[in-house]
């Protein structure tokens, strides 16, 4: 399940590799792939997505989006997921800064308006966290929040991430400086959360 297909030049895998959630059938994440590029585009450029997920205040063209996000990959986007239900996508979660030698990389997530306090947005994260521990044999993931964005801190504290360090000031948004704070969930923590992990995931390899 690598990102090869957008480090090469966002061109479409001919098996998609799939992390199927289980609940009801209805929600799934898919690897990222070239058709995913129009409702990625649209994410980017809303006050939205910037303001909650994104360091980024400029609207940009769909040619430059793309060399965007090949830039991201190229430099330290890891994987990158959309997250489907009902074959409507609902979000996307990607990891970055990936620490082999140290055991840890970073996480966001990203859930589009009128899908959320809905419960989707933490199956994806609790199936995305264990995969990367599984995967990857790290020791921690981080995930880096906004002060001004009460719902998604008060969602990481609900699911057990602690902050770790708090950047005074970091964002100039709206006109008022705010905090950013880094959060870590723990490779330890990861058993809490297995039996909702087998409830909600069934893993297919495409032969």
């Amino acid at each position: 399940m690598r990102a090869g297909a957008i480090q090469s030049g966002l061109a479409d895998l001919s098996k998609e590799s799939v992390m199927r959630i289980l609940k009801e059938a209805s929600l799934e994440l898919h690897e990222l792939q070239k058709e995913h590029l129009p409702i990625l585009f649209l994410w980017r450029n809303s006050d939205d997505f910037m303001g909650l997920c994104s360091t980024r205040r400029n609207v940009v063209s769909l040619d430059e989006f793309k060399k965007e996000l090949q830039s991201d990959f190229s430099r330290d986007r890891h994987l990158q997921f959309m997250i489907v239900r009902k074959d409507e996508y609902i979000g996307t979660l990607y990891s970055y800064n990936l620490n082999r030698t140290d055991g840890h990389a970073f996480a966001t997530i990203f859930i589009a308006e009128g899908w959320r306090d809905k419960g989707y947005g933490a199956e994806a994260m609790i199936v995305f966290l264990e995969y990367l521990f599984r995967e990857y044999r790290l020791y921690k993931v981080y995930a880096e929040v906004y002060s001004y964005n009460l719902k998604s801190l008060r969602a990481l504290t609900s699911g057990r991430f602690v902050e770790e360090g708090r950047f005074r000031g970091h964002r100039l948004y709206q006109g008022e400086r705010h905090d950013l704070i880094r959060m870590a969930f723990f490779e330890s923590q990861v058993e809490d959360f297995a039996p909702l992990v087998k409830k909600l995931t069934s893993r297919y390899r495409s032969a």
